[in-house]
């Protein structure tokens, strides 16, 4: 995770998801765990190794990372 969700629940954590999972699968297990976060949840990107994910399902055999990553500003 990244910004403000790796300052709050920290860099990583671990979900339970189901062999066969979408990207959107994987923010609402974090949202199940951490309520607080729905709103910057729902305006994060998913990226599975390394790419962002579009809605398509994935098999954890095949995946090595789940990264979600909210909107950041700067300046």
């Amino acid at each position: 995770m990244f910004s403000i969700l790796a300052e709050e629940i920290g860099p990583t954590t671990e979900v339970d998801l189901k062999s066969e999972f979408y990207p959107s699968d994987v923010k609402q297990a974090i949202e199940d765990a951490y309520p607080k976060y729905k709103e910057v949840l729902d305006q994060s990107l998913v990226a599975i190794d390394e790419e962002y994910a579009d809605d398509k399902q994935f098999s954890l055999n095949d995946v090595a990372e789940i990264a979600i990553i909210p909107p950041v500003s700067g300046g």
